[in-house]
């Protein structure tokens, strides 16, 4: 159950853009290398560049509701159906930059375990000792008006434990699953468009492709279809523990939708479905073996 939640984390703001750090207090996080966009179809007209344009001051809060199911085999044999994870995020837009960039600062005012069949309240009890730290996060960053992180801070309290805020170190390159970046050049209705990113997930690096379809526009509302893939070469992982990990294969694939307002910095709404499969060679103790790894999720955004 604890690996569950620890997944489960590295999902939280898959659309909050946000950069979390790894160690207690605030830390500044290199953003990740700004995604590469290819437009395959630019759509009807009329079209327009579409970007971001919330008021200063503005306030927005929004419910991310995260649900996971893990099966591993080979090394390690078990299965888990964890817990829903229930996290309000917050957002102000704070100012705008010479350049045009949004300046936003963001927190995460709670994280609430829900009940699942399946599940039982001791587990429940157990996933929310370990969320409770993280109450309260709060941080800045940079973004741009076509909804791409630039640079981001968060302050993680000195009581959250060492290997919750390694997987916390992750959050901002899962930006991209339920929420869109747009083109610099103008688009309109059935309009489709592809971004590459570069990512490092809990130490390993992927790539990752996302496809976009702008499906309905009225006004500044867009409704979006969403999918992509996330791969990773053959490679060795730094993992805690003098643990030795190697990845073999890496894909996870994920499909949904996405409603955005361009006054918003978040989603309206969004749900993305998501399957993983990974395998690895573990090498510990002298003993080797290997672990397959399967995983079903499950990401909706609604407001709060």
């Amino acid at each position: 159950m604890r690996t569950a939640v620890r997944l489960l984390l590295a999902l939280v703001v898959v659309g909050a853009g946000s950069a979390l750090g790894g160690v207690a207090g605030a830390r500044e996080m290199q953003a990740p290398s700004p995604p590469q966009f290819e437009v395959l179809d630019a759509g009807s007209q009329p079209r327009e560049a579409l970007r971001l344009a919330p008021s200063v001051g503005a306030s927005e809060q929004s419910a991310m509701t995260l649900r996971l199911d893990l099966e591993q085999s080979g090394v390690s044999d078990a299965s888990a159906k964890a817990p829903p994870i229930r996290v309000t995020i917050a957002m102000v837009l704070q100012g705008v930059t010479p350049e045009g960039n949004l300046q936003v600062t963001f927190s995460y005012p709670s994280f609430e375990v829900l009940k699942r069949e399946g599940t039982s309240t001791a587990e429940r009890r157990r996933a929310e000792r370990e969320l409770g730290a993280l109450n309260g996060l709060s941080g800045e960053m940079t973004m741009t008006p076509q909804g791409t992180v630039v640079d981001s801070t968060l302050n993680i309290p000195p009581e959250v434990d060492p290997d919750l805020a390694r997987t916390l170190d992750q959050l901002e390159n899962q930006l991209g699953v339920v929420t869109a970046s747009f083109p610099q050049e103008e688009i309109g209705v059935g309009a489709r468009w592809r971004t590459t990113s570069e990512l490092t997930l809990n130490g390993i690096d992927v790539r990752q492709v996302g496809e976009f379809r702008l499906e309905k526009r009225n006004g500044t509302t867009l409704e979006l279809d969403v999918r992509g893939t996330q791969t990773a070469r053959r490679q060795r992982v730094d993992a805690p523990g003098g643990i030795d990990l190697r990845v073999r294969s890496f894909k996870t694939t994920f499909r949904g939708s996405t409603t955005m307002d361009l006054t918003r910095l978040l989603p309206v709404s969004s749900r993305v479905r998501g399957s993983g499969d990974q395998t690895f060679d573990v090498r510990s103790g002298g003993e080797r073996g290997e672990l397959r790894q399967h995983l079903d999720l499950r990401v909706t955004l609604e407001p709060a």
